[in-house]
């Protein structure tokens, strides 16, 4: 068994508990479809955040090759992972049990909270990538986690109605190539 072996349980397990959260927040919505007002925003994000923790969880099978790890690389990762874990928590409403269940009004309740969670997510992944393997992975690594950054950043400071409309779909385009291309072979 190799340290990688060893170590990616405690990574794996909180990103397959990520997906589990999501997975839970969107039966949690079948199940109460009757009182669910929609809104798409937050559907899009819940659907993003399973692809967007694939990706991550698929990107950290390059590490298998280092050799010597330190608990400052294994934090590096666990924390980033942690990170995305409290991210994917907070994507979906959890229905109560009885009314109505506004996503949009519970979206713009939470949506501080996801989005300050993406962010600080990306900053994670940059001091990852420079304490595991002391740069950024690819220069288009490097812009799309820029961008991400910073829409990220704006969609925590504003509760702009037109600015998390826009924002959802054109994050299924950009997530979409940025894993397309990036993220296509082990």
């Amino acid at each position: 068994m190799s340290a990688f072996d060893y170590l990616s349980v405690l990574f794996s397990v909180i990103l397959g508990l990520a997906v589990t959260e999501i997975l839970q927040g969107f039966r949690a919505l079948v199940l109460a479809r009757q009182r669910v007002v929609p809104f798409v925003p937050a559907l899009i994000w819940g659907g993003l955040m399973i692809l967007i923790v694939a990706q991550v969880w698929w990107g950290m099978f390059g590490m298998r090759s280092f050799r010597e790890w330190n608990f400052a690389m294994y934090g590096a990762v666990v924390l980033q992972s942690t990170l995305m874990y409290l991210a994917a928590g907070v994507v979906l409403p959890e229905p109560p049990e009885h009314g109505p269940i506004d996503m949009r009004a519970v979206y713009f309740a939470n949506c501080r909270w996801f989005f300050g969670l993406m962010t600080a997510t990306i900053a994670a992944t940059f001091v990852k990538d420079y304490v595991t393997i002391g740069h950024i992975s690819s220069s288009w690594n490097a812009y799309f986690l820029e961008l991400y950054f910073v829409l990220s950043l704006i969609a925590t400071i504003t509760k702009s109605r037109w600015y998390h409309w826009f924002l959802a779909p054109f994050s299924i385009v950009v997530i979409g190539t940025y894993t397309a291309l990036l993220s296509f072979r082990l």
